[in-house]
């Protein structure tokens, strides 16, 4: 590892010179993430330098210089003092190596280690720590770009000093044992190729074909591919929300009541339907891609006695039990019995936690129930790992799951969220303070005072600022109960214009997202995703002030574009020079409305939701299986969405993001979920540029250039 410094006081420098080896920086150039251990003077004690410390949560050695030990032994958190004496440098030393000794989690740790011993390999991977790149230009460009380590750091299981991060050994099951305490889980398993895949090692261990899965109709593609596809579960769906801004919500209240879950299953299953505990497993999305957030002591309350397990996709969270406003979302925190549900956790580490792409991780709660007939013991669950998981893992991969570990244990992971709430309060209260139009979704007043000027610190311990209460006109979810759900507050969802929140109809004019958040992307700032007149930036501890001044200054500057009509070709440059025929002379807010208009003629916010609500989910024709079966030998054919109509899906559809499938393979094409694609047909026409990336529906062209979408159809169905 890189050796760290001595991090010194400034005023500890003129009357001791400190007798170290290492490398030494003053308090103020330092934020202490390079440092071992921290020198400073008994003045320094006395002016707040060891709170400050504390609050770091690192846990870093401290010294004071010039100070007898009486002075000092009742100061917390110090070490020891400094007089100059040959043996307080050793323990300086000492205390220094104990430090970085337990720095780095295990698998990182043995990782360096082993990178350090440049061991001559005739094993996979080809490149050789990079010598085979280096052999060609290209190559060579290649490796520049990375850096030596990625590559040394990149090797095969042929060499057992690192574990086997397939069967967990050594090193490998130290790092996932390390994590699992950090998240307070029974076991940990890190993934390698996303929750996409996390999400089918759970269903695959846990479900067969007949099984019932009670199954959230918000749930991720890669949940229909696990429970459905692939295990051929039978589920019973819960219908969700979607408010007029396209903002994705959580499941009704109602559907959490026993009787009309029995009631739901003796329509899909009736044998089954007074069952003790009829579902296998039940799969939630404990967070929405949009922030909308379960209380996950009331589902488990819910429908837990029903179910053998519950699978919480929390893809977008993660963080939830290292902040205190989010405290009861964990599903990793609740005292469970055994007449409790097992828990499966899966959580995104490379969304908003700290990871490389791809890198997700699957926590195990189950301990409660161990010796019963519906326990998945770990040999099971293994099987159906090793099913989704390469023989060639990426050992950087793993290794920054282990990073994340190390970094959210104890205080400093309390800390990093709690400084990145803070942030993103201040940031939603300069948009209210800078901008007219788009507003940061959260409610308008809390106890008769408006959000933005109550104190930060009231906001971030107060869960009323985040809280979606029952029929309030901001937020234009319906079917919520009291405490059900709260906002995200490290998701920051702003609305732009379009939508009047008191009637949840549509206003004269609008402003549709996808056009801001083009503009931004113009200007080098990149939302994670928009959808109608909603737009979502994620929030972690990597923010920075000056990153959301930015931000905000950019809102501000587009809501001047539209309050000036700017000529388009200088708001969107990109769009209109792929377009100049289509969008010659028009100026931002003819676009807008042109676009809003669209949306009004279909009524594509109520389309949205009808999708789903259990009065218009697609009527079920086919197992999905057999569909997905179907659809592999051949026995399909390509259909336009215009005659979809009772027509048999052979593959899912959806737009992407958010990847949340609207019609599944063996249901019947029809109502809102047809409207709703032919008004995303009729916009691949009227407005180029701005074509969403769909999957499961493909775009062709008639001989006139009409684009039109077809879709994969069963034939005979």
């Amino acid at each position: 590892m890189t050796p760290l410094k001595i991090a010194a006081s400034a005023a500890v420098a003129p009357s001791l010179t400190l007798n170290t080896a290492r490398d030494v920086v003053t308090l103020d150039n330092t934020d202490f993430t390079d440092v071992a251990a921290v020198v400073v003077s008994l003045a320094d004690t006395r002016s707040g330098v060891l709170a400050l410390l504390r609050h770091t949560g690192f846990n870093l050695p401290v010294f004071v210089a010039n100070a007898f030990e009486e002075e000092v032994m009742h100061l917390p958190g110090v070490s020891g003092e400094l007089n100059g004496e040959p043996q307080e440098w050793v323990a300086l030393e000492a205390a220094a190596q104990a430090y970085e000794a337990e720095l780095l989690p295990p698998f990182f740790e043995t990782l360096t280690r082993y990178v350090d011993m440049q061991n001559s390999t005739f094993a996979c991977p080809g490149h050789q720590g990079g010598a085979f790149f280096k052999k060609h230009p290209a190559g060579k460009q290649f490796y520049d770009f990375y850096g030596e380590n990625v590559f040394r750091s990149d090797m095969c299981n042929a060499d057992v000093k690192l574990g086997d991060l397939l069967i967990h050994e050594g090193s490998a099951k130290d790092a996932q044992k390390y994590a699992a305490k950090v998240f307070n889980a029974d076991k940990t398993y890190f993934v390698l190729n996303g929750t996409s895949s996390a999400n089918k090692v759970v269903t695959n261990a846990l479900l067969t074909r007949g099984d019932l899965v009670l199954f959230d109709r918000n749930n991720h593609k890669s949940n229909h591919h696990g429970a459905l596809i692939q295990a051929g579960a039978t589920p019973v769906y819960l219908e969700a929300a979607r408010n007029p801004f396209g903002f994705i919500g959580g499941i009704d209240a109602h559907c959490f009541d026993e009787a009309y879950l029995r009631e739901q299953i003796a329509a899909v299953d009736p044998q089954r339907a007074e069952a003790a505990r009829p579902f296998r497993l039940a799969i939630i999305q404990l967070g929405t891609y949009d922030g909308t957030v379960y209380n996950a002591r009331q589902v488990v309350d819910r429908i837990g006695h029903l179910c053998d397990y519950i699978l919480f996709d929390s893809a977008w969270l993660g963080y939830e039990q290292f902040i205190p406003l989010m405290e009861g979302c964990s599903p990793l925190t609740l005292d469970l019995n055994e007449n409790d549900p097992g828990i499966f956790v899966t959580q995104s580490v490379h969304k908003q936690l700290a990871g490389f792409s791809q890198t997700s991780q699957i926590h195990k709660k189950d301990n409660h129930i161990r010796g019963q007939r519906r326990f998945c013991p770990h040999k099971r669950l293994n099987n159906a790992f090793m099913l989704h998981a390469s023989t060639s893992p990426f050992y950087p991969l793993f290794a920054a799951l282990d990073i994340n570990a190390r970094m959210h244990q104890g205080e400093a992971g309390r800390r990093m969220w709690d400084e990145c709430v803070t942030l993103g309060i201040e940031a939603r209260k300069a948009i209210l303070d800078r901008c007219e139009m788009i507003l940061p979704f959260v409610p308008e007043t809390v106890d008769g005072q408006r959000w933005q000027d109550a104190p930060t610190e009231t906001i971030a311990r107060d869960l009323r600022y985040f809280s979606f209460e029952p029929q309030a006109k901001w937020h234009g979810f319906a079917g919520y109960a009291r405490d059900q759900y709260r906002v995200d507050p490290c998701k920051l969802l702003l609305t732009t214009p379009g939508i009047d929140a008191a009637s949840g109809e549509y206003s004269d004019f609008g402003i549709p997202a996808t056009i801001l958040a083009n503009y931004l992307r113009e200007n080098g700032i990149v939302p994670e995703k928009c959808d109608l007149n909603s737009i979502l930036f994620l929030l972690t501890p990597a923010e920075s002030p000056e990153k959301m001044a930015n931000l905000v200054a950019m809102l501000a500057q587009f809501e001047q574009h539209v309050k000036e009509d700017a000529p388009l070709a200088e708001v969107l440059p990109t769009i209109y020079r792929k377009n100049a025929q289509r969008y010659a002379g028009y100026t931002l807010r003819r676009l807008c409305q042109e676009m809003h208009d669209l949306y009004v003629s279909h009524n594509v916010k109520d389309l949205q939701r009808l999708m789903f609500r259990a009065a218009e989910f697609p009527p079920v024709s086919v197992n999905p299986q057999d569909a997905h079966q179907a659809y592999i030998r051949g026995e399909v054919e390509l259909v336009p969405i215009a005659e979809a109509a009772g027509r048999v899906a052979a593959e899912g559809a959806l737009p992407y993001p958010p990847g949340v499938l609207c019609v599944v393979p063996g249901e019947v094409w029809g109502g809102a979920v047809q409207r709703y694609f032919l008004a995303l047909e009729e916009g691949l026409n009227l407005l180029p540029g701005f074509s969403p990336e769909l999957q499961g529906v493909y775009t062709e062209e008639d001989e006139q250039g009409q684009k039109y979408l077809v879709a994969n159809m069963m034939v005979g169905r």
